[in-house]
């Protein structure tokens, strides 16, 4: 990863700083010209009343754009337990991938959150993305904890058209420092779990694709179908992604651990 170091990240709040992160939002996503996105009013409504708006330039130029607000933790009566960020969307634009940008948001993000007491940052993310996997999970030290069933409903707009909208509902703990997974074992069959031999006991071990497009081929509906099973199946037995790293055969391999963090 090379670093660019004339890279300004900041809040957007003003009506007429929020039309741009829209376009990249549009842009990244591909959406065509009457496909719904965030208005620059909603944005402005959001961040006049304690949400959080990002956007990263380079030279002026907005190459990254984050957006969420307030969540809230309620208990069986319906009571506040706890608030965190709710992280609705985070974008970088396609030619400025993989140099830093996403992580400058976060971090920044976080310096945010921690000011206003907050701990916690939430948010969801396609499981079949295993490069926005790896960053949530091993750069960050996010911990996939919950798993949402087409959150959205069927995607009906942008580049995932026609897709179910199965999340992966990521947590992380904002004083809490990431952990270094070791790189999984080759040879895994997508979309069939098992038990990772040298991990701890119960660990398991779950291959997807790199780059779910590119390698599923004729399989893909039917392949994202079990992966998105098994994930949900663990989470809900107790399971929790920790890690999603790539393994010298060409996949990438999640890892599920139970237990809280250490």
């Amino acid at each position: 990863m090379t670093a660019i170091t004339d890279l300004i990240v900041s809040e957007l709040i003003e009506p007429g700083s929020l039309s741009d992160p829209i376009a990249l939002y549009r842009d990244v996503f591909a959406l065509r010209p009457e496909d719904p996105a965030p208005s620059p009013r909603l944005l402005t409504a959001l961040a006049h009343n304690g949400s959080i708006a990002l956007g990263a330039r380079i030279n002026g130029e907005l190459v990254g754009f984050s957006y969420g607000f307030p969540g809230l933790d309620l208990d069986g009566g319906g009571h506040i337990s706890s608030i965190y960020h709710y992280m609705e969307l985070l974008v970088v634009r396609a030619d400025r991938r993989s140099s830093g940008i996403g992580r400058s948001l976060m971090h920044f993000l976080r310096n945010i959150s921690l000011t206003r007491g907050l701990r916690t940052i939430q948010w969801a993310y396609d499981p079949l993305r295993a490069a926005n996997a790896y960053f949530y999970l091993d750069v960050l030290g996010a911990r996939g904890c919950g798993f949402a069933p087409n959150l959205y409903g069927i995607e009906d707009s942008g580049r995932d058209r026609g897709h179910p909208t199965d999340r992966i509902i990521a947590r992380w703990e904002l004083t809490k420092p990431a952990q270094h997974w070791p790189q999984p074992p080759s040879g895994l069959t997508p979309g069939s779990p098992e038990l990772d031999p040298h991990g701890a006991p119960g660990t398991m071990l779950l291959a997807i694709p790199t780059v779910y497009e590119d390698q599923c081929g004729r399989d893909c509906v039917a392949l994202r179908r079990r992966i998105c099973a098994v994930l949900s199946d663990l989470m809900a037995s107790g399971f929790q992604a920790v890690s999603c790293r790539k393994a010298g055969d060409g996949t990438t391999v999640y890892r599920l651990v139970t237990g809280a963090p250490t």
